[in-house]
């Protein structure tokens, strides 16, 4: 079994791209979700992080407003490390500890890690090989405006703290251009799957 590292900036089409291996035999898990789950009422990074952004960012049901923490989190450069200090060590056993559940599985050839965070949390070094998806500046905030609701501000202030695909793609194995029609994307990230496999014997 092979583990494969997918990363790209902000709506970059990664999760579309994810699903597309998902559909070619691969066995994908989402980063995003992953972190999701860590800020679940009452576990320990749910405390860590009230301790460290306070209580303004909670629901009325004591659930973190994942809206309003991100402001707050995303509005300087040290309120984003501490949050990334919290969450990111959690991230990662959770999902080693699913690697290691999967990996009992031989039926399957492949896992994906799909995280915008990749290179810049150092979980690529967990990765047997790296996938960085490419799509244009005006694309990414076009699908975040659109399909996520956020503002073009908003977006910008989040590509901030990511490296851009320039600096990516010095990590990556393989690139898939995802700046053309969806079909094209699709043919490459059948291409690119049939060439692991063929070149990891798997």
């Amino acid at each position: 079994m092979i583990i494969i590292g997918l990363t790209g900036g902000l709506a970059s089409g990664k999760t579309r791209i994810a699903k597309m291996f998902a559909d070619l035999g691969a066995q994908v898990l989402h980063a995003d979700s992953i972190a999701h789950r860590a800020l679940f009422k009452n576990t320990y990074c749910y405390k860590q992080v009230i301790g460290k952004f306070g209580k303004s960012i909670l629901n009325a049901d004591g659930s973190i407003n994942r809206k309003k923490l991100a402001r707050l989190a995303f509005s300087s450069d040290k309120k984003q490390q501490q949050l990334c200090r919290v969450i990111h060590p959690w991230v990662f056993a959770y999902i080693r500890e699913k690697i290691e559940k999967i990996e009992k599985n031989k039926a399957v050839k492949a896992v994906i890690i799909e995280a915008v965070m990749l290179i810049e949390s150092g979980l690529y070094k967990d990765m047997d090989k790296i996938l960085v998806v490419r799509s244009t500046a005006a694309q990414q905030i076009s699908r975040a405006t659109l399909e996520r609701r956020m503002t073009q501000a908003q977006v910008k202030q989040r590509m901030r703290f990511q490296l851009g695909f320039t600096q990516k793609s010095r990590y990556a194995d393989y690139i898939i251009d995802n700046r053309g029609a969806l079909k094209d994307t699709e043919k490459k990230a059948k291409k690119i799957w049939e060439l692991i496999l063929r070149k990891n014997n798997l």
